[in-house]
């Protein structure tokens, strides 16, 4: 359909109009219709060209062919509305931010201007190639791997304070490394995720209130004085899960074990390590029936063993030679752990027999190893 406009009409006021009964746009679709509609004529080209343009050129680079771009950018917006602490829910987007530029005191173009630093702070945090910053690279894509993106809310602002020096990358490193520390805590302990929606609505607020010129030391005050669904799982409940907790998944991805175990390998050598063609080896294996060898080894009551301690993290390490391990015995896998160049492997050095006991004796190593990577 072609409509030709007069000069005194708004030709956005018209697509919104006819849109109420046409095919549904997406959320970031109204709010540049309604953005645009609010500057004035003679601007709006250049201004598109110039600052709009290029946001969603960047969202449909970084966006999977199968993922439509303007889904991700509606996401940044609702993200930036809930920064501060405002429960918007995710279908409201469009008329949440609507409001919030008739509201403001600001000229539109300093609205618009705001809402696309964050919604390009949004892009560094979910796409972390785009961070310039190796360390902070580094941190974003931890996150994302874990699935934790909800915290971006709170870090948004973190960013904001970054990019304006307000804090130091040092400082922005310590906050990072205590959210990955709540979520992998809370993870672990098997708390719900479902309240971390309303905990990083309203955690900068809480923040800056505890500790307005420490926003590092404020931060962990606020998640240590977290109990019941928002708690920060202390030592001995996080060591606890470590030891019982089955986290691999038959189904699905493992990548989160994964991190873990590379985590403390990294933690252990102190030094650069590559991890592409690695994967997670469960050195009492999975294949059931056991072999006899292994039902030996484990004794009495082998299948109730295997059973409650083959997804353990005590029973998975690293190797580059999982296809050869497979479902071999103890002593035959052992050659090939002792001869692993990962420090996480020599723990293997001194053990001759793989049974309930050692298993449990390896847990509590790498939980002492996890509370230090993830404190508290």
């Amino acid at each position: 359909m072609n409509i030709t406009s007069d000069d005194g009409d708004n030709p956005y006021l018209i697509f919104e109009s006819l849109n109420n009964k046409g095919e549904e746009l997406s959320q970031a679709d109204l709010v540049r219709n309604y953005v645009f509609m609010k500057l004035p004529a003679e601007e709006q080209e250049s201004i598109y060209k110039s600052t709009w343009l290029p946001l969603q050129e960047s969202f449909k680079a970084n966006t999977l062919p199968n993922k439509e771009y303007a889904d991700e950018l509606t996401n940044a917006f609702w993200f930036y509305l809930r920064k501060d602490g405002a429960a918007v829910s995710e279908k409201s987007v469009y008329q949440t931010l609507k409001k919030h530029i008739d509201n403001s005191e600001n000229d539109i173009q300093v609205e618009l201007e705001k809402l696309i630093q964050f919604s390009n702070y949004y892009q560094r945090l979910k796409f972390f190639h785009e961070e310039p910053e190796a360390n902070l690279r580094r941190w974003f894509e931890r996150l994302m791997r874990l699935d934790f993106s909800t915290c971006h809310i709170f870090l948004l602002n973190i960013y904001y304070e970054y990019e304006e020096e307000k804090i130091s990358l040092e400082d922005f490193e310590k906050i990072l490394r205590y959210l990955e520390s709540y979520f992998v805590r809370r993870w672990l302990a098997g708390v719900s995720t479902r309240v971390l929606g309303n905990v990083f609505n309203n955690l900068y607020k809480q923040v800056k209130s505890k500790r307005p010129d420490d926003i590092v030391s404020g931060l962990r005050e606020v998640l240590i004085s977290f109990d019941g669904n928002q708690v920060w799982p202390d030592n001995d409940l996080f060591r606890h899960a470590i030891i019982n907790q089955s986290l691999y998944k038959s189904s699905g991805t493992n990548d989160r074990v994964k991190l873990l175990l590379e985590s403390m390998e990294e933690y252990l050598t102190k030094e650069h390590v590559g991890f592409d063609n690695v994967s997670i080896e469960h050195i009492m294996p999975q294949k059931s029936p056991l072999r006899k060898e292994w039902q030996q080894m484990l004794g009495a009551g082998y299948s109730n063993i295997h059973k409650k301690w083959l997804h353990t993290l005590g029973n998975l390490t690293l190797t580059a030679y999982n296809g050869e391990l497979s479902n071999k015995s103890f002593e035959e896998k052992l050659l090939l752990l002792r001869s692993s160049n990962f420090s996480l492997n020599q723990y293997f050095r001194d053990i001759e027999i793989w049974n309930e006991e050692a298993i449990k004796n390896r847990a509590e190593y790498l939980a002492d190893l996890a509370i230090q990577i993830w404190p508290r």
